[in-house]
């Protein structure tokens, strides 16, 4: 009975312990699937947002390429076919209007990707306009937003001026768009050149008022019929002919001392090979006549300045050192 008794006790205790057992296991088990519950609560929490944040991604791209779309409507990217070698090296000196210096030469120069032919029969003509970009304005950032996003229920901020100093009336101010001031809302320019030779990739013009390193957008060929208008007239501040001259900007008399006119001889000679001109003489007389209107700014010309006053303007890289006062111009010196 006793051998009896004791195989019911360790019965007793091996069923206890694999109940135990199998209830470690189970809770195992349900810690696993309440873990792989977790988890799998979490992914999917997870993979919502995301899939949110996907959504707000999607939306704000669409905003913005509806922004990009309006501006598209507005705006177009170009690229210069050519670059205009100038002899006017800087803004100062250069003419605020094509023909006004008629020695005044310059080269369009063909980007490589332009071939060649693109000039062919161009030399037929007299005339041609040159469509370009003032690329070296002060204020080409203006007319960017500013304090405001695109698309703005106010539309974007501008910088752009409306009105703008004319030289002509001795800086009473009219409209941009009632000029031909480089400072526009869209920087483009316009100029009417007599066309004097075309070589390979080269068209070398006459009349030019463009500064050197000009970016040309375009040459079109000057077609009487359709470009002149014979009855079209201009306010009498602006003039009506060429031989309204320049208005109040005219000088009455340039002239070269002995020594100002050696210096430019010899400072044409150091630099023969690169100018735009075939001899001294061709560029004494295209200094003569750049000087023949008042080249000095506004605010230039209002200073009370001595009439000994040393003024320099670089012409086809030679800086010519001369004195004005009133309507009388004296070349003085020149240097490299």
């Amino acid at each position: 009975m006793a051998h009896v008794a004791l195989a019911l006790v360790a019965l007793v205790a091996l069923a206890r312990a694999t109940t135990r057992d199998e209830g470690e296991a189970l809770r195992r088990a349900e810690d696993a699937r309440a873990a792989e519950r977790r988890g799998r609560t979490t992914a999917e929490r997870a993979l919502r947002e995301a899939r949110l944040e996907l959504e707000r991604c999607r939306r704000a791209m669409d905003a913005r390429g509806g922004a990009t779309r309006a501006r598209a409507s507005t705006s177009h990217e170009m690229m210069a076919m050519g670059t205009f070698a100038s002899a006017f090296d800087r803004r100062l000196g250069t003419p605020r209007q094509p023909s006004l210096v008629p020695l005044a030469r310059g080269r369009v120069e063909l980007d490589a990707r332009v071939p060649a032919s693109a000039l062919e029969g161009l030399d037929e003509f007299t005339h041609c306009w040159l469509v370009y970009v003032f690329h070296e304005n002060t204020d080409l950032g203006a007319g960017a937003e500013k304090n405001g996003k695109v698309g703005a229920a106010d539309g974007p901020k501008s910088t752009l001026r409306g009105k703008i100093r004319v030289p002509r009336l001795n800086g009473e101010k009219r409209g941009c768009l009632a000029t031909r001031t480089p400072h526009r809302p869209c920087p483009i320019g316009l100029s009417l050149v007599r066309i004097v030779r075309v070589n390979g990739k080269s068209l070398d013009v006459a009349g030019a008022d463009l500064v050197h390193g000009t970016p040309v957008l375009d040459v079109k060929p000057y077609v009487p019929y359709s470009d002149c208008v014979v009855d079209a007239r201009a306010p009498e501040w602006v003039g009506n002919d060429l031989a309204d001259g320049d208005g109040p900007l005219t000088v009455d008399e340039v002239k070269l001392t002995d020594a100002g006119e050696a210096a430019l001889r010899a400072a044409w000679e150091r630099r023969r090979k690169d100018s735009l001109y075939e001899s001294a003489d061709e560029f004494v007389a295209f200094v003569t006549q750049a000087l023949g209107r008042d080249i000095r700014s506004y605010h230039q010309r209002l200073g009370d300045v001595a009439p000994d006053t040393d003024w320099r303007v670089s012409l086809d890289g030679v800086i010519v050192v001369y004195r004005q006062s009133a309507k009388r111009v004296v070349v003085v010196g020149a240097e490299n």
